[in-house]
């Protein structure tokens, strides 16, 4: 009984001192986790509290700007506000201007819708050689426009005045190169709304494939009269090729049409597409000031803090910017900030200009182990075939090392585009994790330390776009 008694005892002795035990590593564990956010590195907590500044200065503008379509006395009035804002940290600020077709997208669409119902009339009527031509003439013109921004339709469509903004900090010593921060000022129009029917699954992703059915279509009809040796005879294609090429052409013009019809709307007043990264070039900016004030600027980087018009109408304005400002280009690189909304969904994107245009994949990854270093889930990403565009496309175009760090990534609704893009939506953990990642980059760029890379630790090759379209 004694021996009973006594094992009892020992047992609940055992449980007590168990919950004990588990109490006390439990404790244990919460020590060790509020040590390792002590120990955290320097470089993850100077943005933080420099995002606050960032946001305060993006509600500003904000209130203060308003919608502001490229090429319009809306933009041009931001461009010269935020110029006030670089004058606060350089004494090197201009603004320049230069002729943009604003509406290019527009004008293209449209063009789109009347080329696919010229092509089914041509092929109704037994002129496939005629629609053949109509269909390889704009799809090379459209191609054009994608990839490098020059067609023959360019030259037809109304031009407007775009107004970018840059300032300078100089090294102390010799500049060896040139890093470019970038963001653009211009808003797009207010994308539609329909989010059920077949309407909500039309785009001009819908209306690019239609068109190309329509397109091969006509070439098909082209090599069926041409054996038949009825080639330039009018006469009815037949009921299959006509209702096949009906429905495309229909297809094409409903999906040209509703996104033509969107862009026709009223314009967003930007906030994180992209008065973020307006926000995030000028706070950095003013960051860097201030270390050149207490004698500890960099040493051989000049920086170059500038915002573009015209980014929503192809790069327009930002293409300008590089063409005339090569001779401050030392050695280049740009960071371009577009899009800063949610810190989950951050990527340095290595592709741009609708998929057509490679950005620097070497950077990208530089920038994106950069961050993975300092604890933050930054990937790389690519823009897909009518992903959009950034202005780190008419940086690669120049020859300049370029990448763009955005938070827009496909398949993930943003407000990009909307009425609901108001501050609220952005989120200030993105704008604090896209400065301590620049922070650290520009420290290794002045020391001329070289990352390695590691592409197997990336996720890279995820498409991205900017646009609901």
């Amino acid at each position: 009984m004694t021996v009973f008694c006594c094992s009892v005892i020992f047992q609940i002795m055992g449980n007590r001192f168990g919950k004990i035990g588990e109490l006390m590593q439990r404790g244990l564990k919460k020590l060790k986790k509020g040590n390792q956010v002590q120990a955290e590195p320097a470089e993850n907590v100077k943005a933080p509290r420099l995002s606050e500044e960032a946001y305060s200065l993006l509600c500003s503008l904000f209130e203060d700007l308003g919608p502001r379509p490229a090429a319009t006395a809306a933009s041009r009035n931001a461009a010269r506000r935020i110029g006030e804002v670089f004058g606060s940290f350089s004494d090197d600020v201009t603004v320049t201007t230069g002729r943009i077709v604003p509406a290019i997208g527009k004008w293209m669409l449209l063009s789109a819708i009347i080329a696919s119902i010229l092509i089914f009339i041509f092929i109704s009527i037994g002129l496939p050689i005629v629609a053949s031509v109509v269909g390889v003439l704009f799809t090379v013109s459209a191609i054009n426009e994608l990839r490098v921004r020059k067609n023959p339709l360019r030259s037809v469509f109304p031009s407007g005045e775009a107004a970018n903004v840059h300032a300078v900090i100089e090294p102390e010593g010799v500049a060896e190169r040139t890093l470019i921060l970038s963001a653009h000022h211009d808003t797009a129009a207010v994308s539609r709304t329909e989010k059920e029917g077949i309407l909500s699954r039309l785009s001009a992703k819908t209306g690019a494939v239609s068109f190309l059915i329509l397109a091969v279509l006509s070439i098909f009809q082209l090599v069926l009269e041409l054996i038949q040796g009825r080639l330039f005879g009018v006469g009815f294609p037949g009921w299959i090729v006509f209702f096949l090429s009906f429905f495309s052409s229909a297809f094409a013009v409903l999906s040209f049409y509703l996104a033509f019809a969107s862009s026709l709307s009223a314009y967003t007043s930007g906030a994180g597409d992209n008065l973020s990264g307006v926000a995030v070039v000028a706070t950095l900016g003013r960051y860097y000031a201030e270390l050149s004030r207490q004698g500890k600027g960099l040493a051989s980087t000049r920086l170059v803090f500038v915002s573009f018009d015209g980014e929503e109408c192809g790069a327009e304005g930002s293409a300008i910017w590089y063409r005339d400002n090569s001779h401050i280009l030392v050695n280049p690189i740009n960071v371009n900030f577009d899009g800063l909304y949610d810190a989950d969904t951050l990527a340095f994107l290595s592709s741009d200009g609708n998929g057509f245009v490679p950005l620097s994949s070497s950077l990208a990854s530089r920038c994106s182990l950069l961050a993975i270093s300092m604890g933050y889930k930054v990937q790389t990403g690519k823009l897909g075939f009518l992903g959009g565009a950034t202005d780190a496309v008419s940086a690669s175009m120049a020859g300049v090392e370029a990448t763009t760090l955005t938070s827009m990534a496909s398949g993930i609704e943003t407000p990009a585009h909307t009425e609901d893009d108001t501050p609220d939506k952005v989120s200030q953990e993105a704008l604090s994790i896209a400065m301590a990642v620049t922070i650290k980059l520009v420290e290794e760029l002045d020391r001329k330390e070289a990352v390695e890379e590691k592409a197997g630790l990336l996720e890279d090759g995820k498409k991205y776009r900017l646009s609901r379209y």
